[in-house]
């Protein structure tokens, strides 16, 4: 067996190689933890705006339907207006509550998101076979 002898060039070399393997690691945890809150956040708005839909369209129908209990479409409507003003006024006499539980669940959510540990094996994955790739282009 040949005895391999200490050289600062080789030492170099592979600290250099451990540092690129290390930055591309971060590189690749910011991507998968930025992917799953950027899906997150899609996937909330997509909610957000098909709850917007259903708001729409039920207080058009109860709209029309005070309208008919009423005898008039608009009184239907102005009641249904008049519910969303009360809703409103609920809303903004609880407004520092609201704010704060808003707060917690929006802090709970996106951190949940960026502890997820399911990216983790997949980018272990990732940096053994660049890793492996490297080392059988240098034998």
């Amino acid at each position: 067996m040949e005895e391999e002898k200490f050289s600062f060039s080789g030492t170099f070399q592979k600290g250099k190689e451990y540092v690129d393997t290390q930055i591309k690691l971060l590189q690749l945890k910011a991507l998968a933890k930025g992917s799953r809150i950027a899906g997150s956040l899609v996937l909330d708005v997509s909610k957000i705006v098909l709850t917007l839909f259903i708001v729409f369209f039920c207080s058009l129908a109860l709209g029309f339907f005070l309208g008919e209990l009423l005898g008039s479409n608009a009184l239907g409507f102005f009641l249904t207006g008049i519910i969303f003003f009360v809703i409103l006024l609920l809303i903004r006499a609880f407004e520092p509550k609201l704010e704060s539980i808003f707060m917690d669940v929006t802090i709970r959510k996106l951190a949940s998101k960026w502890d997820g540990d399911e990216d983790e094996e997949v980018i272990e994955e990732k940096v053994k076979a660049d890793t492996h790739e490297k080392f059988t282009q240098n034998k």
